[in-house]
């Protein structure tokens, strides 16, 4: 009887304290491991991996960007670094962040697939393309609203629907970005949340985003379109609504051969920006973190992009600030229809 006794008390002890580390620990769970739900998704995600490494041997700063703490631009193709600050610096990856969400997301499934907008994915801040809980769209639509516009809603019903159609849980596709990050030798980083809205165990360096951008550009196409989208809006159908995909980088259509990636905004990150260009046959990405506005990290981008190319012997574009507030003009007033439709139509609800 003793014994019955002894056996079942350890029972409770057990299951005791396996539910209380669930509830106390469920969002970190999956960072442990990934099979206390669905099947295993390694395999998938280990498929599109390919290794980057950064030459720092010539880099030195830029004078003119003294009061920017992050930057860095280098050959897309070698790696070599022509001018960095803070790369090495931890940082709140911001929506870079949805560079990694898009990648494990495209792993997982394809982009004909159609997914149904969860109420996690709608309670969001901009910003956001305006979703409805229960529409229904693509997840290419949805990957051209995260990375063109940034929206955080899109990119939360798309990790949420590659887990849905997976059959694993949302937690669970966050361990497998950080699995991603990890097999992609992302060793400063750590992923909490698909959208990039700050976290204190969210983190990362420029180093580390590198390595992400040269996975996009080495193997995911449709990452690399979704960059280069503008006003490619989705169109109403019968299963959702009209929604506008603008694209806010600064330097599309502003610096010649600027055809990317991605911008970033957060209260830790400051105003940030991935640029992809290629002038000359000659690739080059320029990463800005942590200005204080548009103007500054757009500029700062562009002297980036001249100083990589002067190296070259190309001629400066010399963005110049009127040029970037008429972009910004146009910008501003999309914006506040954007805005003033989404109100309407929250209003008609």
């Amino acid at each position: 009887m003793a014994k019955k006794i002894l056996i079942i008390l350890l029972l409770v002890f057990v299951t005791g304290g396996v539910a209380s580390y669930v509830f106390f620990h469920r969002d970190s769970l999956a960072l442990i491991s990934p099979l206390f739900a669905g099947r295993d998704q390694t395999e998938k995600i280990s498929k599109k991996v390919s290794q980057f490494n950064l030459d720092f041997t010539k880099a030195k700063e830029l004078s003119t960007l003294a009061s920017v703490p992050r930057y860095i631009v280098y050959n897309s193709e070698t790696g070599l670094v022509y001018y960095s600050k803070g790369a090495g610096l931890k940082m709140s990856p911001a929506s870079f962040t949805k560079l990694l969400t898009a990648q494990v997301a495209l792993d997982l499934i394809s982009l004909d697939r159609e997914i149904t907008v969860s109420e996690k994915a709608v309670d969001k801040v901009p910003t956001i393309l305006g979703l409805k809980v229960g529409e229904i769209l693509p997840a290419s639509e949805l990957l051209r609203g995260a990375i063109a516009t940034s929206a955080n809603d899109a990119a939360q019903a798309l990790s949420d629907g590659a887990a849905s159609l997976t059959g694993i849980y949302p937690s669970e596709f966050i361990y497998y970005m950080n699995r991603k990050a990890e097999l992609l030798g992302m060793t400063h980083s750590h992923f909490t949340n698909p959208d990039g809205l700050d976290d204190q165990n969210q983190y990362s360096t420029l180093s580390d985003i590198a390595k992400l951008i040269h996975n996009v550009q080495k193997n995911y196409p449709d990452i690399v379109s979704a960059g280069k989208a503008d006003n490619q809006d989705i169109v109403q159908t019968a299963t959702h609504g009209k929604y506008y995909l603008p694209n806010w980088k600064g330097l599309l259509g502003v610096y010649p051969g600027v055809d990317g990636l991605k911008i970033a905004y957060t209260e830790d990150a400051g105003y940030s920006t991935i640029v992809t260009a290629v002038r000359d046959q000659t690739g080059v990405v320029a990463i800005v973190s942590g200005t204080d506005s548009y103007l500054e990290r757009d500029r700062a981008a562009a002297d980036l992009l001249d100083a990589a190319y002067l190296t070259k012997g190309l001629p400066p574009v010399r963005v110049s600030t009127l040029m970037l507030n008429r972009h910004y003009q146009v910008w501003g007033d999309l914006a506040r229809k954007i805005r003033s439709e989404i109100k309407l139509t929250q209003g008609l609800n």
